[in-house]
């Protein structure tokens, strides 16, 4: 495994926590909130984003405004049923999503949602590391590579792993952080 497809593994692990992050609600409304809730449309599952525009008219609410008005109820029936607890009511043509504040329990709950995310992607990243670790291994018996490059291949790949374990863990605490904020 050369240095460029470890960080690309290791980049679309960091991305996958991003996009879990960004999933995690916080008691103030985002878009990415709603965006991968999926809705029966057109015979088939398709992503609120794929039928709707989605705005934040303030810190507590979002408005989805879909394309095909058609498909307010379903729209409507998809957020209801989601897990994310929010009551939206069709409002003309939008859908109006209320976004209650986070009770103290939800926001501990949310947390270690988020610990779980981070320490899940923090394994995935030392499979990576191990994978890697094992190419340098069979290199060496195969005496491709002399004991001074193995080595040298080992630290840095070490020196990557860790850095990418900082940004997900730094990624983490800013989330709980941003969680646990009243």
């Amino acid at each position: 495994m050369t240095i460029s497809e470890l960080k690309s593994k290791l980049d679309k692990s960091l991305e996958f926590l991003q996009v879990e992050m960004s999933k995690v609600r916080t008691g103030r409304a985002s878009p990415s909130l709603l965006e991968e809730i999926k809705v029966n449309a057109y015979n088939s599952k398709m992503a609120i984003k794929e039928l709707s525009s989605i705005m934040v008219p303030d810190p507590q609410s979002l408005v989805v405004s879909p394309w095909d008005k058609s498909l307010l109820q379903e729209i409507n029936s998809a957020i209801k049923s989601s897990d994310l607890n929010l009551n939206p009511f069709i409002d003309g043509d939008v859908v109006r999503v209320p976004i209650p504040d986070l009770t103290e329990e939800r926001r501990k709950e949310l947390s270690k949602s988020v610990i779980a995310k981070v320490e899940e992607v923090k394994g995935s990243i030392r499979n990576i590391r191990q994978e890697a670790m094992k190419d340098i291994d069979t290199q060496f018996a195969a005496k491709q590579i002399s004991e001074d490059e193995k080595f040298t291949q080992n630290e840095e790949i070490e020196k990557i792993v860790k850095e990418y374990t900082d940004k997900v863990v730094e990624l983490g605490e800013a989330k709980k952080a941003d969680l646990l904020k009243i």
